[in-house]
């Protein structure tokens, strides 16, 4: 099953996506304002017979929210695959021990758009980056969760765009500046429950800049699995209904290639999971009061201020035609 979030007709609602359409659960389902209602409330409450409603939208007719518009939290994992480690530790020299538990921050609401819209590419700061990963959606209550029962928490999976200005994301070890600019994320097109989507073990996800393949991330990749990432988080908080988390980038983020490969006004960049979808989102500069008093633009500069040195001799994985 696929349930998405999304704006018609000027009203913010939900709705189950199939082939031939959206079918309308916000207006169907009487006491349950959005998504994150209906995942409290709990998927198996559902009544079979709406999965047969007529469809009531296309999806070109809707503007797509996130997934989840009112998360209660978004727990992100920083360096949470090898080959992004490997990445930062070769080009940069940072970090050169491996993680022993995951390493976390935080994202607002506020930060991330949804499939479609674009992302806000500040005029403040020029690097702008990717980062490709797999959104985890909780569906039931959990704390203290044993690794083996852990996915049973899962509501399902979605694509995240964990966009990042990266020289905020270095003023402070807890990259919390450069994670959270308005609209700089995203977070789409759709979830979709485990039956559907597979086990772990088959998600892949690849990352695409103008159709250009730059990152290629298997499961497998991951330092730490969903199961212990649900676990370990349900150790020193509550995991809700409607929580998300971001699970980990593989290696080929835009900062680190040579040369640096950053998101510009009119870009487009989709992050593809199989058994999920394809989110895709242009890139346009802010505009109004999100544009900031002086505008920078030199990269080369940018890095050095950031990083302290241009990032070393190491390429990331070549971009190729998709």
């Amino acid at each position: 099953m696929k349930l998405a979030s999304y704006r018609a007709g000027g009203r913010d609602s939900f709705g189950l996506v199939r082939d031939d359409g959206i079918v309308d659960l916000g207006s169907r389902l009487d006491g349950i304002a959005d998504l994150k209602a209906l995942l409290e409330r709990g998927l198996d409450t559902l009544d079979r017979g709406l999965l047969e409603a007529p469809a009531d939208h296309r999806p070109d007719d809707v503007i797509f929210l996130p997934v989840i518009p009112n998360p209660g939290a978004i727990y992100c994992v920083g360096l949470n695959t090898q080959s992004h480690f490997d990445e930062v530790g070769e080009t940069l020299g940072l970090f050169p021990v491996k993680p022993q538990r995951p390493w976390l921050f935080m994202r607002t609401a506020r930060a991330q758009v949804g499939h479609g819209v674009p992302l806000e590419k500040p005029n403040g700061t020029p690097l702008f980056d990717y980062e490709g990963e797999i959104a985890i959606v909780i569906g039931s209550y959990g704390r203290f969760v044993p690794e083996d029962q852990a996915l049973g928490h899962v509501a399902g999976y979605a694509c995240f765009n964990d966009g990042s200005l990266r020289d905020f994301q270095m003023h402070s070890p807890l990259f919390t500046a450069g994670k959270n600019f308005p609209r700089s994320g995203a977070f789409g097109p759709w979830l979709v429950t485990p039956d559907e989507a597979g086990p772990p073990e088959a998600l892949h996800l690849t990352t695409r800049v103008n159709g250009r393949i730059v990152q290629d991330m298997p499961y497998g990749d991951l330092l730490f699995t969903f199961p212990q990432l649900i676990s370990y988080i349900s150790q020193f908080t509550e995991l809700l209904p409607g929580d998300v988390i971001v699970t980990g980038s593989g290696e080929g983020v835009g900062i680190l290639r040579q040369p640096p490969l950053l998101l510009q006004h009119g870009d487009v960049c989709e992050i593809s999971v199989t058994g999920v979808g394809t989110l895709s989102n242009p890139v346009a500069d802010a505009e109004g009061h999100h544009r900031a008093p002086e505008s920078r633009t030199d990269v080369e500069a940018a890095i050095v201020a950031s990083y302290g040195r241009k990032p070393g001799a190491r390429s990331a994985p070549t971009a190729t035609d998709a």
